[in-house]
């Protein structure tokens, strides 16, 4: 029987091939998209979850409370929080600190010489909590000794080459570290996942730690590390959540009232979709844009189903004889209802097998235009393997079930007498997937005009610094003290004024569009003669006296810093920000002002407009340059054009100077618009990523569209025929075709624009700085789609209006 059913099924499509091509062709494309989609948002939700106890590990960021109120939350810890918890609480099984290096690192073998960034400190427990393969060395003894480090494949085999070609284990072997120490190599760790939240190159034993710092074991005050705790099984979130305010009173003092911390128990599996802390390692996604990509993609393929049942249910009339007659055969409407979805399974097992044959042909090019590397696997898939039966057999009963049912009820003495009223069942419900398809439509290409008009806002928007023409070099990390250091620097700046092109340079800890890693948050700050429970925390970067002149900064008060004035030494530039959380109103109230934090006093000698060191996502935070010529991480060069040989020439001349001065550091650069822009990367793939998907969905609508305007136009031939005898211009038989599906579109845009406005308008509040949303991004996607639709279907209605009434009306 059931090869009976398909031998049918095969006859039919092969019958119809333009209905056949159609649909297969739709579902084809949605099938393409959808997976696509999936993978994307599989991989995004896939994050720490190859770690076996992922479920019962929780990180422990921070909020930090002033005057009762939030003032932020840092993804950081105390560094006795984690050994104190496990001592004290016995839902706690194990714990992990890491903290990073943040120091330049230059890691050396021989002649080979690289700088690597993500060195972390790490306990030894951690491969007791995380499940990161370690290749080679023990471990449980790997991260103990001082002086050892733990390097990744990838690292390792820029010093020892490809790892097939080691002939003995690198365990054991030396590598030196900022040209100062031998460090021995304890163990070799396969290169972490790209779905880890945390990323590393290297690992130091927490116990080297205080080789070069103050131990903070005890330091309830230093929130320099990410902090983990496994808890005991059957433990719930809850009830570790309920002892941890008892846990800070019995450990943390405050003196003054209304300031105050709490740990916030974050699960590992939540940081990167739903974390966007103070500190964070990397920068994280967004759940709510994984989540409405999933629904995209759902929402595609659904818009391809709907071709098919469209399709199927405006055909019924065509097929209303052949139900008539297997019925008087003696067919029962279950096993037509069987057949007709039988037709439903071979189209979507046809959409299946040419999607995949699809993938593999263009799917090289789709990664190269998003940027990304979507390598289509079983593994990558939500579900795995079931993803293929759940959209084989999901989509056979819901694009076939409503037409098997429609088609199964004619009645065989109506449909052998040529009646067609039974047909009309199914016009209503055609008209609202309709509908559905170019709602959805409008709000996709809404929310593309909304990503890349927000983009191009972020891009455009007046910084409150120049970052053209800039150089920026990492500063040097072999140096062997302060006064060394500034006499090399001082070296370096003589060297680079020999060349007219460069205009100035400065150095600084932190640079805009870096790291926050590389910022300090200090405090509590407050004006001397206020109480210190109006103080505030700030964050706070080590400047150069020019590096607000070196970045166009805009002085709104006061001055810069000055090498002749002796009491610049440890005076501040503040932010208008910073101003009015200190209390001011004017920026003229603060120069003089002297400011307390910690043991200390100095004095605020100018106010800087607000400029943006984060991307537009983040609010201006209140900052305070602190004048300091020591332990900078970067040299800021500015450069009078943008030539592109002449940069290159700046680039090689730039170089010989380093190679002058610092032969033992390696040379490392990069543009800082460049730099400051990737922190729109991810927003520009899902621009690209609701562009290109945009720009299928009204595809299938449309081919949707043809396929029953086309199909209508042949039903209605003769009525055409008749009407061109009577005297009907081509113009109005075009409108009389066009109308009905005109109603519906405007259907479709009085139900799309109001979703589209709240959609945007909720995607836009996750950015601190927004275009402003106008009439013109909800209308324009309405007028391209009409003008689409339109298009598809007058092409079918001119052919009919086109052709002979005489022809038309002798046939049968």
């Amino acid at each position: 029987m059931l090869k009976n059913y398909l031998k049918i099924a095969f006859r039919s499509i092969v019958k119809d091939k333009e209905y056949t091509i159609i649909n297969v062709f739709g579902l084809t494309i949605g099938i393409v998209a959808a997976l696509f989609i999936w993978q994307y948002v599989s991989f995004e939700k896939s994050y720490d979850r190859f770690h076996a106890n992922a479920e019962r590990i929780y990180r422990l960021p921070i909020q930090f409370f002033s005057q009762n109120k939030l003032e932020v939350t840092d993804a950081m810890n105390y560094a006795p929080t984690g050994p104190t918890l496990k001592e004290e609480l016995p839902e706690v099984e194990e714990f992990v600190r890491f903290s990073p290096e943040y120091g330049r690192v230059v890691l050396a073998v021989d002649d080979k010489k690289f700088e690597e960034e993500r060195i972390f400190f790490a306990d030894s427990t951690l491969f007791n909590v995380f499940d990161f393969k370690l290749l080679d060395g023990n471990k449980s003894s790997c991260l103990t000794k001082p002086g050892s480090i733990v390097l990744t494949k990838s690292v390792a085999e820029r010093y020892f080459g490809p790892m097939n070609t080691w002939l003995e284990s690198l365990v054991g072997k030396g590598i030196r570290f900022n040209n100062e120490r031998l460090l021995m190599i304890t163990g070799i760790l396969d290169d972490v996942p790209k779905n880890s939240h945390i990323k590393f190159n290297a690992l130091l034993p927490f116990a080297s730690f205080t080789e070069n710092r103050p131990d903070p074991s005890n330091n309830w005050g230093w929130n320099d590390f990410y902090t983990y705790v496994q808890l005991k099984e059957g433990v719930s979130q809850a009830a570790f959540e309920a002892k941890i305010p008892d846990f800070i009173a019995r450990h943390i003092e405050f003196d003054t009232e209304g300031t105050y911390d709490k740990f916030v128990v974050q699960p590992l599996t939540d940081i990167h979709l739903h974390s966007k802390l103070s500190y964070e390692s990397e920068a994280n996604g967004d759940g709510k844009t994984v989540a409405f990509l999933g629904i995209i993609g759902l929402a595609i393929l659904f818009i391809a189903w709907i071709n098919y049942i469209n399709l199927a249910t405006a055909r019924a009339e065509d097929r209303s004889k052949e139900v008539g007659v297997r019925k008087v055969v003696g067919a029962t409407r279950q096993t037509l209802i069987t057949q007709f979805l039988a037709e439903a399974f071979v189209l979507n097992l046809l959409a299946i097998l040419t999607a995949l044959l699809l993938i593999f042909l263009v799917g090289p090019f789709i990664n190269n235009y998003l940027g990304k590397t979507l390598t289509l696997s079983v593994a990558s898939l939500p579900l795995g393997v079931w993803i293929f039966p759940i959209i084989l057999f999901g989509g056979t009963f819901l694009s076939g079930l409503y037409p098997a049912f429609i088609l199964s009820t004619f009645a065989p003495s109506q449909t052998l007498k040529g009646s067609t009223s039974r047909q009309k069942r199914g016009v209503w419900l055609r008209k609202g997937l309709v509908v559905f398809q170019y709602c959805v439509s409008v709000i996709l290409i809404a929310g593309t005009i909304s990503v890349y008009k927000q983009l191009r806002f972020m891009q455009n928007q007046d910084l409150g610094f120049t970052m053209d023409q800039t150089l920026v070099l990492h500063a040097p990390s072999v140096i062997d003290n302060d006064s060394v250091f500034q006499q090399r620097y001082n070296s370096f700046k003589n060297e680079l004024r020999k060349y007219p092109i460069i205009e100035s340079i400065t150095s600084s800890s932190a640079i805009p569009g870096k790291s926050s890693l590389d910022l300090d948050l200090h405090g509590p700050f407050y004006l001397v003669g206020t109480p210190e429970e109006k103080g505030a925390n700030f964050m706070t970067m080590r400047v150069e006296e020019n590096f607000t002149e070196a970045y166009g900064m805009e002085m709104v008060a006061g001055r810069n810093f000055s090498p002749e004035m002796k009491t610049d030494k440890d005076g501040l530039i503040i932010n208008e920000t910073a101003l009015h959380l200190l209390g001011l109103n004017e920026p003229g109230e603060a120069i003089g002002k002297r400011v307390q934090y910690w043991d200390k006093e100095t004095a605020i000698v100018g106010v800087v407009k607000d400029y943006h060191h984060k991307s537009l996502r983040n609010a201006i935070e209140p900052m305070m340059l602190r004048n300091n010529k020591g332990s900078h991480i970067y040299y800021s060069l500015k450069f009078s054009s943008d030539n592109r040989a002449t940069t290159d020439q700046v680039i090689r001349d730039v170089r010989s100077c380093w190679e002058r001065v610092y032969s033992n550091n390696p040379f490392n650069f990069f543009f800082l618009d460049d730099h400051y822009n990737e922190q729109y990367a991810a927003d520009g793939q899902l621009a690209k990523i609701s562009g290109l998907f945009s720009i299928l969905t009204i595809f299938i609508a449309c081919l949707g569209l043809f396929g029953l305007a086309s199909y209508t136009v042949t039903v209605r031939a003769k009525e055409i025929g008749i009407r061109k005898v009577l005297g009907a211009s081509m113009s109005s038989l075009v409108l009389l075709f066009t109308q009905d599906y005109t109603r519906l579109l405007l259907v479709a845009f009085v139900i799309g624009i109001p979703l589209s406005y709240y959609l945007c308008h909720q995607w836009l509040e996750n950015f601190a700085f927004a275009f402003e949303l106008t009439a013109s991004i909800f209308l324009l996607p309405c007028v391209l789609v009409l003008s689409i639709a339109l298009i598809a279907v007058s092409s079918q209605s001119l052919r009919a209006a086109r052709s002979n009434p005489v022809e038309v009306l002798r046939k049968d």
